[in-house]
């Protein structure tokens, strides 16, 4: 976990790799206000540092993406025609 946690590090992310129980999870920095931040993971010996580190990257990504989108963003907004368009009057 130490050589996880040093890589992010490393990489100027402040979010520690953490163990819970048959699980891993990412707290604090980064990881602080994330709605997903476990990994299903029952050894740290499952996953490479490559993988540990890619994981918390998806993880950043799945958690902007779940904020953006309850606040709104990335709803398409469909633009409808007038509502005399719509009845077939001109």
């Amino acid at each position: 976990m130490k050589a996880i946690n040093e890589e992010l590090a490393k990489r100027g992310v402040a979010a520690r790799l953490e163990k819970g129980d048959g699980y891993f999870y990412f707290s604090g920095g980064e990881a602080r206000d994330g709605l997903d931040k476990t990994v299903n993971a029952p050894s740290l010996s499952s996953l490479s540092l490559e993988q540990w580190i890619a994981e918390f990257e998806r993880l950043t990504t799945l958690n902007d993406e779940i904020l953006k989108a309850s606040a709104g963003e990335g709803r398409a907004v469909v633009k409808r025609p007038p509502a005399t368009q719509r009845r077939g009057k001109r």
